[in-house]
Formats: structure tokens, sequence, C-alpha cells
């Protein structure tokens, strides 16, 4: 398995005698750090030999590094874990043995240097590029170039503004931080007992001594103040899981069911690294998410709209089943159209309309669609399987946020009952969405919509300002009171980007839930279906 190698791999005598090769000719020095860099390509390091030849360039006065800024780099690299990050990433080690002689000095100023630029490239990329991980991701990755904030921070004496500035500003980032210093205290208590149920399902007001274990679980977790209790399954501890059941985004029947326990079952620890992965996906798409936008949770089938990072309408969505996954997008809404017709994509037309019409040759009359210049056009109105209202974005794998007739999923809870669609986005709210986009177009108020959509006819509303759409896939967040909430990892994103990341030889975490281990393929072009 790929693993970030170390120089902290060397030791006594190999490590002097490459400490040694450093200080040996080359070109990128500081006057008192003669650090050459001439033999760092063949070590076994994760040195950047271009990138440091860069940062030590035209330096002037001593190594770069003061006592008081590597004090306050070593504090940053020592607390990485709190970012659910492995700290022997770092060279935090061998910093601290190197001291005293001018080698160790100027070998101890290039490893402040290296490990300088490998944090903050984490910090605004993450470990590793999400497009070689999934192939259906079109996203603005950070693209920009760590390297001279950190040349600005040296030469003014102080990084540790540079350094505070680095991981994700987003409240959603640091809410996970706080949860996964909580799931890993809980797990370092013992975690939580497993609940074993010999029924299919218990349900509310029976009897169990699988409820006295519920009881513990849930109090273990925060969701119950009192652990004891009888054995059916009523009052406080029913109340305690049908609220679990919410944060987890199942039917909250209160019933101990095979989907409930299997989530209840789920350790401590798994949850811990569940967030430390979602930290990871922040960090690899922060630098694309603004303040203001349309964000789209594929893993909870939810929406929002965010202004100014703030919330101001929530829904319900149906996104991508696990064969036709939503991809991860950013994008802008451009236009809304109101009564759209539907363009039938041709693999749909392909695997389903065509042996639909082979069994009933009036298939296309009674979907009120036609044949339009060797394509099948599904024409405006109610039955549309755009419904009545469809946002346009554009991005590599033609998705869109749109209305839908069938809205009876919608009232599902669970949210793999609402994981139906070929990859696009149907909404539960699309005439609020609207209203509330179209609220800068002055001849486009809620009244006009709603008698534009009874009229009939396609209107395409341009925006007066493009908003931004994220379509992301958080697997573990926090809610508006801050508590955690988890998803099944249904496309199986969190297990393949954990076999992705370094492990240092321990095994990739076992997936929490049923998923897909296929690696995702692109969504089709315009193989969005209501």
């Amino acid at each position: 398995m790929q693993r970030w190698s170390s120089i902290s791999r060397l030791s006594g005598l190999a490590f002097l005698t490459i400490a040694g090769l450093l200080l040996t000719g080359g070109n990128a020095r500081a006057d008192g750090c003669t650090a050459s860099l001439g033999s760092v390509a063949s070590l076994r390091t994760d040195i950047r030999q271009d990138d440091l030849q860069r940062l030590y360039a035209g330096a002037q006065g001593p190594c770069l590094w003061s006592s008081r800024n590597a004090a306050a780099l070593i504090a940053t690299l020592s607390k990485a874990g709190d970012q659910g990050l492995d700290p022997a990433l770092f060279h935090l080690d061998d910093i601290a043995r190197l001291h005293g002689s001018p080698t160790d000095i100027a070998l101890r100023d290039l490893l402040l240097s290296d490990d300088a630029l490998r944090y903050a490239r984490i910090m605004t990329r993450g470990q590793v590029d999400p497009t070689t991980v999934d192939d259906d991701i079109d996203f603005d990755i950070y693209p920009g170039d760590v390297l001279p904030g950190l040349k600005s921070a040296l030469s003014q004496g102080d990084v540790s503004d540079w350094l505070a500035g680095l991981p994700p500003h987003q409240p959603e980032y640091k809410a996970l931080i706080g949860l996964l210093a909580h799931y890993r205290s809980v797990a370092a208590q013992g975690g939580w007992p497993m609940i074993a149920l010999q029924d299919p399902s218990l349900k509310p007001g029976k009897s169990s001594p699988a409820v006295a274990v519920l009881r513990r679980r849930l109090a273990a977790e925060g969701y119950l103040a009192n652990a004891e209790g009888g054995e059916v399954l009523a009052g406080d501890v029913l109340a305690a899981l049908k609220s679990f059941q919410v944060r987890h985004g199942l039917d909250n029947d209160g019933a101990l069911g095979k989907k409930t326990v299997a989530a209840l079952n789920a350790s401590a620890s798994a949850r811990a690294e569940q967030i430390a992965l979602n930290l990871e996906r922040w960090r690899q798409l922060s630098g694309g998410i603004p303040k203001t936008r349309i964000e789209v949770n594929t893993a909870a089938a939810a929406a929002a709209l965010i202004v100014d990072e703030k919330p101001v309408l929530r829904m319900r969505t149906v996104v991508g089943a696990k064969k036709t996954p939503t991809p991860i997008v950013r994008s802008d809404i451009r236009a809304v159209v109101v009564n759209p017709p539907w363009v039938v994509p041709v693999s749909i037309v392909r695997k389903e309309i065509m042996p639909a019409l082979r069994r009933n040759p009036d298939y296309l009359e009674a979907h009120n669609m036609e044949w339009k210049n060797g394509q099948i056009v599904q024409a405006p109105g109610p039955k549309n399987s755009l419904g009545r209202i469809k946002f346009e974005l554009h991005s590599a794998f033609d998705v869109y946020l749109h209305d839908t007739p069938a809205r009876s999923l919608f009232n599902k809870a669970d949210r793999d009952a609402r994981a139906r669609s070929h990859g696009c986005v149907r909404l539960e709210k699309p005439l609020d969405l609207a209203t509330k986009l179209l609220q800068d177009n002055a001849n486009w108020p809620r009244e006009r919509i709603e008698a534009a959509i009874d009229e009939g006819a396609t209107q395409r509303v341009q925006m007066a300002t493009d908003i931004p759409v994220v379509i992301a896939y958080w697997t573990a967040f926090a809610d508006e009171d801050g508590a955690a909430e988890f998803r099944e990892d249904i496309y199986g994103r969190d297990h393949r980007l954990a076999a992705a990341l370094p492990h240092g030889g321990e095994a990739v975490p076992a997936p929490i839930g049923p998923v897909s281990m296929a690696p995702v393929g692109g969504a089709k072009v315009g193989a969005c279906m209501a």
C-alpha cells in the first residue's frame, strides 16, 4: 500500500551520512545555513527539491526558520492529529532530535521547510487528489501555489497567521474537528456495547433483553441520560432511538430493525474514522466551496440554500441510485427554466423506452412524448419527468437540479429510499428555491412563477446573478445543534478514499453499511431522469 516515506526511517550512521551529503555542494543556500539540495533527489524522503530550491533561492541572513517560527510550526504539526491526520506524515521526531551542530541546524531547517509546505498542501487540497480516487468529479480543486505565502511569512518573521489561515474556513469543517475529538474520547473509554438481536425487528412497546443493552448503547453516545431502566421499548429509550434514527438518515419508526441495529453497532472508533475521512474531503474541496451556495449532500439526499454560511432553506432530495451515482460537482445556476421539456438521453431510450415500446406501441403518446430530430422529447406538463422547474447548471456530467411529478419519495425518511435517479437531483421544494433565487429579478416574484407554470409554455429566466452549486458527499456532519449525523457510504466513496490514504501499514478501515465497492464511473452525459 502506498504510504508517505519518511526520513525518520534513517538512524545512526546512515542518518549522519545523509546529513553530511546534504551539506556538500548545491545551489540553494542561505548564509549561515549552507544546506545543499544536490543529493536530496536521491534520498527516500518527501522533500521536494524544486520547491526547496525556490524557497531558499535568494535567501538572506541565517537559516530561514527562527526559533519562534519553528516553535509555531511544531506546535501546529503536533496538533495535526486533531484534524484527522497521521502525525507520522511529518518529521517531528527528527526535528526534535536535530540540534546543536551546524550540520544538524542545516538539515533541521530543510525538514521544517518541507513539513511546512506539506502541511500547507494537505490543508488546501487534501492528502490525495480526489480525481485519482473517483472519476466522476468536476470540482475546482485548489490549484494555487502555497510556497509564496510561506516565503512571505518567513520574511516577515512570523508564520503564525499563515499557519492559522491554511485549514478550511467553513464552519462545517470546524464542527467535524470537535466531533472527531468526542468520538475518539468515547472510543478511548471503551466505546459502547453491541446490540445482539435475534428477532428480525423489535417494535415499539415490545419487551426484550436487548433493550437493556440498547439503553447503555444510546447513553454512551449521549442520546439517553439514564442507562438504567426496564426491557420494554417505550418511553425515554424509544424517544432516544427515534432521535438516533433521524440522525442516521433512517426511518424513525422506533423499531429495532436490521438497518438500525447495523448503525448502532458501528463502533465509536469507526465513527471517528468516518469523521476523519470527511475532514479529508473538506480539505480536498473547500477551496471551491463559497460562503453562499446551493449545496446538495448526496450521501444524505438533502439540499440547502446557504447564504453567507447560514442555511436559509432546507429540503430533501432524490439522488442517483447506487448504479448511477450523482457525481461530485461545482458549478453555477445561470437560469431557471419553467415548464422544461425533457430530451430523453440515448442510454435511457435504448435501455428503457425501446423495450417499453415493444410491449406497448402507444407508450410515447401515453407519456406525452414524440420523436423530434432523431430524439425522443417529452413535452412540458404535469407528467414531465423534470416537473415544472429546472435549474440549469453546466458540468462535465450534464447533471442538474429539477422538480419531479413523483412527490411520494420525499415522504421517505430513509435516505436509501431516495436514491432512485439516473444521476440528477430532484428537489422537494423547487418553487421555494426558484422564488429565492429570482428575488433579485424584479419581474419574477413567486406569483409570476406560479402563473408561468399554469400557462404551460416553456420560459427560460436568466439569473440576475449566478449562484454557485456544490454537489458533495458528506457521510458525517453536524446538524444545526452541533450534534453528529452519519450516513451510510452508499456510493463507496469513503471506502475508496480510505484505501487511497496513507495508513502506515494498517488495514483499510472496513466500510460502515453496504457500499458500492466498484470504482465510480462518471455519470453519462444527459443521463439524468426524474
